[in-house]
Parts: structure tokens; C-alpha cells; sequence
């Protein structure tokens, strides 16, 4: 049956999400944005159709949102919430991938009283990861320790920043200041991002250094586990520069007076940082996601589920990597909704998601269908063998 689809956002990931929806006959689509959606590709699929609209008006998407039929939100941090709560509002099921600030999960009694269904942080990381943890979890009587590391980078380095923004920009930089919660001995700590870094090989790829980000979201109130983190990937050297140009001052929103003018640091240091940030046309990258879950099953034995995932833009598409593992599990995510295989109401992380018997390995096969692939490997201890072992 076929659903009439709004997609908020025609962005690198928008765009990505209205053309994986169309070119699988999940429409019509329509992408919204005050501009003309970024993926040039996107205007010769069939089935697809944009509107500019000023997202940032929470009375416009409420306006819009109504006429449809799912919506899947594709925004900026910045405006996703306000949008995500306009949706909701108008009794519209939703699919979101914003990285809000604000605690998705505060919709949830409102998402409830309308009957809407929403599945938020539903793109790599958050989102693949999560499903990833919630069904790992589903498998055990106890989650011990979740690790999640993630990146998008380019596939070649270029000095001097060896990095090119995959998502949006703005919303990079807030993995740079924004204050990082982990677990740690069945607490939640906050620490800086950009701290604790450590080096990890990955196949395929090399080396890479990892640091401290916010993005556990969700799992930090969803899981049971003793310990959890989450770290970006970046080449090594990222964090330095990165922390150097944070503590100066250049990620700051406190206006400071330069010639005269009120300035703030942010806006200067994104005008000319970010089209250092840009790809170019063409330009190739690369994701890396490994997610690691370890617990004890009812039998007793320690168990650990292993998940490691390495995708390159391709070139027959035109779409980058970050897109495709961001935007394809949005997409799969909505056509589940749209089809009815999970309609219940309130706001839900993907781990809940993942916790349902099947549909991880639904995701996954639609993933690896698109090219996106996934190696999985369970490693157990016998519960004899871990007891002789501690003797």
C-alpha cells in the first residue's frame, strides 16, 4: 500500500532518505527545505517531489506534516526537536535521525496522548548501534559492559584537517563541546569530549583514534549495564587540532567584540572551516562502526556479540557512505512503520526496536540488499569453564 511520505530536510541525509524511499516504491515523496535538496540525483527519481518550506517555524511543520501520511525527520540538531514535537502535534507518524540536544524522550507522554508512533535517533550511530545493543541485550539475563565506536571520514587524508563532514558541520563541532555521559560502574559520568583518546586498528582501514562523544542518548536510560561508552573515530592528530581550536575559544557562542563588531567566535570559525569541510563531487569516503556487548546468559555463561561494519561511498549512486549508513536505516526503519510491523504508540530508541525478535536480522538484510554489509560473530564461555578460570 502506498504511503505518502515527508521528508524534513533535503540535506546530504534528506536527500539520501527521499531517494532510497522512492527508488523502493515507498511513496510518493516529498522533500521540504528552504533550499533546493543537495543530492542533484534526487530530482530524476521518480515518485519524488520538493517543497521549500521554513523548517525552523514549528507552525509550518505542523502544517505540513499534516498532509502526510509518515514523516521522516532529517534535520539539523539545532531544529530537530522543535520539529520532532510539531510532528507529534500534528498525529503524524515519524522516523527522525536529528542529533538533538534535548532528550527525544521527553515526547513520549505527548506521542502517547496523540497515538503517534516515533522512532527517533534512528540513523549509524545512534541507530544501527542501538538496534544493535537492544537485540544483544534481548539474548542476555545480564549486560555487563556496551562499547560503540563510529566514523565517517574520508577515504583519502588531506592536510591539514584529514577530515570532510559527511553530515552537517554544525553538528560535528557539537561533538567537539558537547559534555560526553558514559557508564562506569553502574553510574552515569559526564566527561569532556574530545577526552580519553586511544588508538584501534580496524581492517581496511588502519589506525584510527577514538575519543570521548555524547552518544550513548538514550542507552544510558534503556540499558542495564554496569558500563557503556561511546567514541568518534577520527585519523590521528584530529583531536589535537580539534582541541586547540576548542580551547581558544573558536567553537565558542559567547560574542566577542573584533573591530568593533559583536562577534561570535562559532560563526567565524564555521565560515572558514567549513568549506575546508565540504566534498568535493565524487570525492569517496568511509564508514566504521564496531559495537561490542558483553553479559552473562541464564545459563551463566559469559558471552559477547560482535558487530563490525565498513562502508565506501558508491560511485554508481553518487551517495557518500555517511549518507547511505545514515539514511538507509531511517528509510527501512519508516517502511517498517509504514507497514505496520511496529505501531506502537509514544517515542522509542532503536534498541527497542532491536529487542524484537527478528528485526535486527530484517534491518541488517535490507542494509546488506542496498550494499551496506555487517559481519556478526557470538564468542561464549562455558559457565564451568569461567569458574575453573577464577580459581
Amino acid at each position: 500500500m502506498s504511503r505518502r511520505i515527508l521528508v524534513l530536510g533535503g540535506g546530504m541525509i534528506g536527500s539520501a532518505v527521499a531517494f532510497d524511499l522512492a527508488r523502493h516504491g515507498r511513496g510518493p515523496v516529498t522533500v521540504a527545505d528552504v533550499r533546493e535538496p543537495a543530492y542533484k540525483r534526487l530530482r530524476e527519481q521518480p515518485g519524488v517531489t520538493s517543497v521549500r518550506a521554513d523548517l525552523s517555524d514549528p507552525a509550518m511543520v505542523r502544517a505540513l506534516a499534516a498532509d502526510f501520511d509518515l514523516v521522516v525527520g532529517a534535520l539539523p540538531s539545532a531544529l530537530g526537536y522543535r520539529a520532532l514535537a510539531a510532528v507529534i502535534e500534528a498525529g503524524r507518524p515519524c522516523v527522525d535521525i536529528s542529533f538533538m540536544a534535548e532528550d527525544a524522550l521527553d515526547l513520549d507522554g505527548l506521542a502517547r496522548e496523540r497515538g503517534v508512533t516515533a522512532v527517533v535517533d534512528c540513523g549509524v550511530a545512534p541507530g544501527i548501534s542501538n538496534l544493535m545493543v537492544g537485540y544483544a541485550a534481548a539474548q542476555l539475563a545480564e549486560t555487563e559492559s556496551v562499547e560503540i565506536y563510529v566514523g565517517g571520514l574520508p577515504r583519502e587524508r588531506r592536510w591539514p584537517f584529514d577530515y570532510k563532514a559527511g553530515f552537517a558541520p554544525s553538528d560535528v563541532i557539537e561533538e567537539y563541546v558537547r559534555p560526553a555521559r558514559m557508564v562506569e560502574q553502574g553510574r552515569v559520568v559526564v566527561k569532556d569530549a574530545l577526552s580519553e583518546p586511544e588508538l584501534l586498528d580496524f581492517p581496511g582501514v588502519g589506525t584510527l583514534e577514538a575519543f570521548n562523544t555524547d552518544g550513548l542518548r538514550s542507552l544510558i536510560f534503556t540499558m542495564d549495564a554496569p558500563s557503556m561508552k561511546e567514541k568518534t573515530l577520527r585519523y590521528p592528530g584530529h583531536i589535537d587540532l580539534m582541541r586547540a581550536f576548542r580551547e581558544t575559544g573558536f567553537f565558542s557562542k559567547d560574542p566577542v567584540s573584533v573591530g568593533g563588531q559583536m562577534v561570535r567566535p562559532l560563526d567565524a570559525t564555521a565560515a572558514l572551516l567549513f568549506p575546508k569541510w565540504t566534498f568535493a563531487e565524487g570525492e569517496a569516503d568511509l564508514t566504521v562502526l564496531r559495537v561490542s556487548v558483553e553479559g552473562r546468559t541464564r545459563q551463566g555463561a559469559t558471552t559477547r556479540f560482535d558487530f563490525d561494519l565498513l562502508d565506501h561511498y558508491d560511485p554508481q549512486t553518487g551517495l557518500r557512505s555517511m549518507s547511505r549508513t545514515t539514511a538507509f536505516p531511517a528509510a527501512i526503519v519508516a517502511g517498517l512503520v509504514a507497514d505496520g510491523a511496529f505501531s506502537q504508540p509514544g517515542v522509542h530508541p532503536p534498541e527497542v526496536l532491536g529487542a524484537r525478535p527478528g528485526l535486527l536480522e530484517t534491518v541488517l538484510r535490507e542494509l546488506e540488499a542496498r550494499g551496506v554489509r555487517c559481519a556478526s560473530r557470538v564468542s561464549a564461555t562455558d559457565a564451568a569453564e569461567a569458574l575453573a578460570a577464577r580459581a
